[in-house]
């Protein structure tokens, strides 16, 4: 009797054990399963970077940029690519390096975004700059954005689909350089009001913008009925095309206007005028 309760208490203590046991290995069954997985596909992955060329980088695409950009940007990436490790491997591109070049290097860019897309291309979308002013220096032409800063010489090609202010700089001297500041912020806001105002305001096209120097605080209209406005950039615009109307309107006739050389209004609270035949003539404003 004694040894058949002592063997009962045996089988129990053992199907105890084997539960235990089962209970341990249920419970950390997904915990190997899942460290299996991530070494197994850790393996895989040092193997696809390091033995073969699945995240070799083999294609860089540009979007958005205009067909003389998207080849520089594609030549500024392929250049940064030739110093990747591993044989342009993608994921040690540097993308935030890539986007400081082309920002150096291509003063047409307003933003740039590079970014990887597996398993090897690398994605730039560009946005470039829109010019506000074209301008005209030495026989050369430039394309200006809203800060005065001329980000690329203009060509047939590349001349936008809306008509631009263009200024003439008579300094001979002067030398622009893409990239580097040319002419104020201020000045470009100043000219790109006129531009859109002076019209309504004479009831004349403008023909012609000079400028007797990049650093000049004055600008030369030329309209389409021939004859200049003088402007002082460093007053705001409004108030010029103001007295401009009342001038006009209210001093200078109808013939008077026709025989008109200049109206100048580059000291404040004074309009002076030449008419072809007359001597100048100068009005409060």
């Amino acid at each position: 009797m004694w040894s058949f309760r002592k063997n009962e208490n045996e089988r129990i203590r053992s199907r105890h054990r084997l539960t235990q046991t089962r209970t341990m290995i249920h419970r950390w069954l997904p915990t190997i399963f899942l460290i299996a997985i991530v070494l197994v596909s850790g393996g895989i992955f040092v193997w696809l970077l390091v033995a073969t060329d699945v995240f070799v980088v083999r294609a860089v695409t540009v979007l958005d940029a205009r067909e003389h950009t998207n080849q520089a940007v594609e030549e500024i990436v392929e250049r940064e690519l030739a110093a990747v490790p591993l044989d342009r491997n993608i994921f040690l591109v540097q993308t935030g390096a890539i986007v400081d070049t082309i920002r150096r290097e291509l003063p047409q860019v307003r933003t740039v975004h590079v970014a990887r897309k597996l398993p090897g291309t690398i994605r730039v979308v560009v946005q470039e700059k829109k010019p506000a002013v074209l301008l005209v220096s030495n026989g050369s032409y430039y394309f200006v954005d809203e800060a005065g800063i001329p980000f690329e010489e203009a060509r047939l090609e590349t001349l936008p689909g809306v008509v631009l202010p263009t200024v003439k700089n008579d300094d001979v001297d002067a030398s622009v350089v893409v990239g580097a500041p040319a002419i104020a912020e201020s000045f470009v806001s100043f000219i790109t009001h006129v531009q859109d105002n002076l019209p309504d305001t004479l009831n004349a096209d403008v023909a012609e913008i000079h400028i007797p120097s990049l650093a000049a605080r004055e600008v030369h209209v030329l309209l389409s009925s021939n004859w200049q406005i003088l402007f002082d950039v460093t007053r705001e615009p409004i108030g010029q095309l103001d007295v401009l109307r009342r001038v006009i309107n209210e001093l200078i006739s109808q013939e008077e206007q026709a025989q008109l050389e200049y109206i100048d209004l580059r000291i404040k609270d004074r309009v002076y005028y030449r008419s072809r035949a007359l001597v100048p003539i100068g009005a409060g404003s």
